[in-house]
């Protein structure tokens, strides 16, 4: 998202076009001042940088970079500035109608209200998830700018899959031990070898996103999983490599899609995990897929 070079002293005025999908940025003077305000639409903040408060009701709660809250329709409320350092906010705006009579769009927004808190800031605490949400938000603005044939498509559905992926990083860190800090980072090393498991991956890139040494995070990694990176990834390969031989009965092009260069050494390390050669494997599943297909 491209950066805005002026500071505001007051409120953005929001424009919601007939689509009903809206996103800005606002970077806040030191004295930018707010009134309480309720909209008739949803707003999902995302707080770039500074910090401050965010004021609803009686309520006063802390507010600064890398946290992000929901304030649904018809809920006053207001940001408050440190003036020593202001803070720059993301805002997407969008009413509930938007989803339409779609049931699978309109899950999106069901799942994040039944679990996000409204007006509860939370931490996004790792890099690549921090990455994520950054292109998610990147690729609205631009369809909207840019006004592509198209743009109202991929707007809707870009909303729909950060309101999804936002939902479940929030309901997997709720699930981290809240004393120990580095969870949440850990956690996102794995969403990006989730993610990449099928490209070259180094330990230092994983190490970088968990903010943590090479032997730190090895250390850590066995810990929590029982087994190393390489392991880790080469299981994963596997399993990847199966789903796509029972599809496609290619050997080949299963081996190079879940990653592995090499087909000798595909043949070697799926027959240690597996005990059987990827033909052996095709030809026991093959039997099993057909019978379920005919019931």
């Amino acid at each position: 998202m491209e950066r805005t070079t002026s500071k505001r002293k007051r409120p953005h005025q929001v424009h919601l076009s007939d689509l009903g999908i809206y996103i800005f940025e606002s970077r806040h003077s030191p004295d930018f001042s707010m009134d309480f305000l309720a909209r008739d639409f949803h707003q999902l903040y995302a707080v770039r940088e500074g910090q401050g408060f965010l004021e609803y009701e009686t309520e006063k709660t802390p507010i600064r970079e890398n946290q992000m809250f929901f304030a649904p329709a018809h809920t006053a409320h207001r940001l408050v500035d440190d003036p020593a350092d202001p803070l720059t906010v993301v805002v997407v705006c969008f009413y509930e109608r938007v989803f339409g009579d779609c049931t699978a769009a309109a899950e999106s927004l069901s799942l994040f209200q039944k679990n996000l808190p409204a007006l509860v800031p939370f931490k996004i605490g790792d890099n690549y998830t921090r990455l994520q949400i950054r292109n998610r938000l990147k690729a609205i603005f631009v369809e909207q700018l840019q006004k592509w044939d198209g743009a109202d498509a991929v707007m809707l559905s870009q909303l729909i899959e950060l309101l999804v992926f936002v939902t479940r990083v929030y309901v997997e860190h709720q699930k981290l031990s809240p004393s120990d800090p580095s969870a949440a980072a850990f956690a996102g090393s794995l969403h990006y070898l989730e993610d990449n498991f099928f490209r070259p991956i180094k330990v230092e890139e994983l190490a970088e996103l968990a903010n943590m040494s090479y032997r730190s995070y090895t250390e850590q990694f066995k810990r929590r999983t029982g087994v190393t990176v390489t392991q880790y990834l080469t299981e994963r390969r596997v399993e990847y490599a199966k789903r796509l031989m029972l599809e496609t009965d290619d050997i080949l092009f299963a081996a190079v899609e879940a990653g592995f260069g090499d087909l000798t050494h595909f043949y070697r390390v799926f027959k240690k995990i597996t005990g059987s050669t990827p033909k052996q494997f095709i030809t026991s599943h093959k039997p099993l897929l057909h019978k379920h297909a005919a019931a």
